[in-house]
């Protein structure tokens, strides 16, 4: 298991830094995406803790980004 980090960009303007574990072989910044985000179908947009996000990306434990 990796662990890697994924920072979300709010609506509100705060920024959320997560850390997700992950199988080495399913090492992916959307993976992490969606383990964390509310799943809530009926709604147009993506929402972490009932805050939309305006976007993300990912880092591993070294800094690289993580596609």
């Amino acid at each position: 298991m990796e662990l890697i980090a994924i920072i979300l960009h709010l609506l509100n303007g705060e920024v959320a830094k997560i850390p997700v574990g992950l199988t080495l072989n399913k090492v992916t910044c959307e993976n992490a995406f969606y383990k964390v985000i509310d799943k809530n179908e009926n709604q147009n947009a993506f929402h972490y803790k009932g805050v939309e996000i305006l976007g993300y990306y990912c880092k591993n434990n070294k800094g690289d980004w993580i596609p």
